[in-house]
């Protein structure tokens, strides 16, 4: 029962914040016209960080500075420094830690000490922003 909720509550907010996602880039665009706005973007960088707090650990798994443009997705951001899977824009598995529905262990990340509850695909991060996923158990 509880599992249902936990899993109702997220699909609801996915449907809310879905519904307040940036509007992708107008379709009629030529593809130099968005590389061109992509070159011209500012290049920034933020920190990202991993701990996993399962039941047989609870520690810090890793740290790295990344550099990206400015108006780049968390998502591209991830795919692009660590072994990613995802499923509709959430984060599913990285560096081969994978979400475990059965034993109730999700992904979770805070930016700047504040827990998102966005995709990664819908989210973009800030100079010097810092990230920390979380793999922790849901009951």
């Amino acid at each position: 029962m509880k599992k249902t909720v936990i899993f109702s509550y997220i699909f609801l907010l996915s449907l809310v914040f879905a519904g307040c996602a940036k509007p992708s880039m107008d379709a009629g665009n030529s593809s130099s016209d968005s590389s061109s706005v992509q070159q011209n973007a500012e290049e920034r960088t933020a920190q990202i960080s991993f701990n996993n707090k399962s039941e047989e650990q609870d520690q810090e798994i890793e740290t790295k500075t990344v550099t990206f443009k400015e108006g780049v997705s968390l998502m591209t951001i991830m795919k692009e420094n660590f072994d990613l899977e995802e499923n509709q824009g959430m984060i599913t598995s990285i560096d081969g830690l994978a979400q475990d529905e059965k034993a109730g262990y999700y992904w979770t990340y805070t930016i700047n000490d504040e827990m998102i509850t966005t995709g990664a695909d819908d989210t973009f991060l800030g100079n010097n922003d810092k990230v920390v996923f979380t793999y922790e158990k849901f009951e």
